[in-house]
């Protein structure tokens, strides 16, 4: 008869190893089931500075982890969205921001759809996103929470978790680790060797070079691009996206401090990719994704330190390998991180899709018989969110409208997913979102980015016109100034992050 899970062996460290850790030492009973990691000495976390979203903070929040605490430990600022720069032929940015855009409803509909009548009868000509708390404060430069008590400033932003970090890799891995370890979370370090499969094609142990063989019940595969465990040894087969995101490289380039704390990732377009900025406590991290289709090495390393003006940098040269698993739990093991899939950094998906395979796999948490339908409704959920993210990163490729360089004109041109497909059509003709799953990215995200980049539908909501429009316009005006009022209460967010770091 099927048992509880007893012990769980997860392979591999980095963040995604000690975020599943940490995660699963904190909702599973450490005296029912023990949880080991084994990493090896000679694999780091590459810490170059890394945006993250919104998620996290919940995540921060479930696992008991003080805030103040993590950001000091991790380097980290805070980050209201992403500004998109020079993705198209005008010199307007394009602005992904976090949270609500003005408000969730407005007479009964999402704001959007009142935005989009009074713009197409030629009343409001301001973006969409002008009426985003978030975007405001990132192009005021002020932080989303206060330096006193004033209560004008305690607002929905920090109390609704819509505002993520940028953070130093490396060190929040090494944070999460110290947190795991101290709360029982068993740490090997050593050289994982060749796996071993029962009669079933189950896992049975890893080998390893000084503690010899490690058992398990369920396996967690955290063996990056690798993915040693699900694919070396189980055979899963990999989906590859090659053919609908052109970048699959990256030259990275960590930055001295220019004593600039923007609460905003940048992302500025190159020749044959973008370059991110993303400030820390202590530095900056850049960097250039880039399609080696259109470029090569040593032209990305020289665009990178001409648009960085590092001319005597030397960056660290990455390759991606862009796609996901066919399936992310095979029998007892599961794959989290970068073994399970990887999509190119525009969108700071990578912590989250670690974060959100780790919550799922308690949700659908298996015994000794490990159920086929928990595992098949696993990898139905995980796939989606994969393909959701996939989905709004290729929008972004799309929509652009740069025509100086080939690279840019193939990835407008590239084939679209079957699901972005649909949801475009769906948008141009009502302005409606039907994301499969509503995962990550919602009808906000994808108003954000489709209207800055000019894809309007083709009429508003038809209960846009049930409000009188002087009543939508006088609560459009006033939903800018409650924002602004708020900003102007808000600190600057060099001086917020100057005076947390120094505590």
């Amino acid at each position: 008869m099927p048992s509880p899970i007893k012990n769980i062996l997860i392979v591999g460290g980095g963040t995604a190893g000690w975020v599943a850790a940490t995660f699963l030492n904190r909702f599973l009973d450490p005296q029912l089931c023990r949880i080991t990691l084994v990493e090896s000495a000679s694999i780091g976390t590459i810490g170059v500075g890394e945006a993250t979203v919104p998620p996290l903070v919940g995540f921060l929040r479930a696992m008991g982890i003080d805030e103040a605490a993590f950001m000091k430990a991790s380097n980290a600022t805070y980050k209201l969205g992403i500004k998109f720069i020079d993705w198209q032929r005008s010199a307007d940015a394009v602005w992904h921001p976090f949270g609500v855009v003005g408000a969730s409803q407005v007479g009964g509909l999402p704001l959007f759809h009142h935005w989009l009548r009074e713009r197409q009868d030629g009343r409001d000509a301001s973006p969409y996103v002008s009426y985003s708390l978030q975007a405001l404060l990132g192009d005021m430069s002020r932080g989303p929470h206060p330096l006193d008590g004033n209560p004008l400033a305690h607002s929905a932003i920090m109390q609704q978790g819509a505002y993520a970090y940028h953070l130093d890799a490396r060190a929040f891995a090494v944070f999460l680790r110290d947190l795991a370890v101290g709360r029982g979370v068993r740490h090997i370090v050593d050289e994982v060797g060749q796996v071993a499969l029962d009669p079933r094609g189950f896992i049975s142990h890893v080998d390893t070079a000084a503690h010899g063989p490690l058992q398990a019940d369920l396996f967690i595969d955290c063996t990056g691009f690798a993915a040693k465990l699900i694919e070396g040894s189980l055979g899963d087969g990999f989906i590859s996206w090659a053919d609908q995101l052109l970048c699959d490289s990256a030259a990275v380039l960590p930055l001295p401090h220019d004593g600039e704390f923007h609460p905003y990732t940048r992302s500025t377009a190159l020749s044959a990719g973008w370059c991110w900025r993303i400030p820390l406590r202590h530095r900056v991290g850049s960097g250039y994704v880039y399609s080696s289709r259109f470029i090569d090495r040593e032209q990305a390393a020289a665009e990178l330190k001409a648009h960085t003006g590092q001319p005597d940098g030397e960056p660290l040269h990455l390759a991606m390998k862009i796609g996901r698993r066919a399936n992310f739990w095979v029998r007892n093991c599961v794959a989290i991180g970068l073994s399970a899939g990887f999509l190119e950094p525009l969108e700071s998906t990578g912590i989250y899709l670690a974060q959100k395979s780790v919550e799922m796999l308690l949700d659908y948490f298996p015994d000794t018989g490990f159920d086929p339908l928990l595992i098949d409704r696993y990898n139905r959920r995980v796939a989606r969110e994969y393909d959701e993210a996939r989905d709004f990163i290729v929008l972004h490729y799309l929509l652009n409208s740069r025509e100086d360089s080939e690279f840019w004109r193939a990835a407008r041109a590239l084939p679209l997913p079957d699901s972005l497909a649909q949801t475009l059509e769906l948008y141009d003709r009502t302005g409606l979102v039907e994301w499969q799953d509503q995962g990550l990215f919602g009808d906000t995200a994808f108003y954000s980015i489709a209207t800055g980049f000019g894809r309007l539908p083709r009429t508003p909501h038809a209960m846009s016109r049930q409000m009188p429009k002087e009543a939508v316009w006088q609560t459009l005006k006033k939903i800018k100034a409650a924002n602004l009022e708020l900003a102007r209460a808000l600190p600057d967010h060099g001086e917020l992050m100057r005076r947390l770091h120094s505590r």
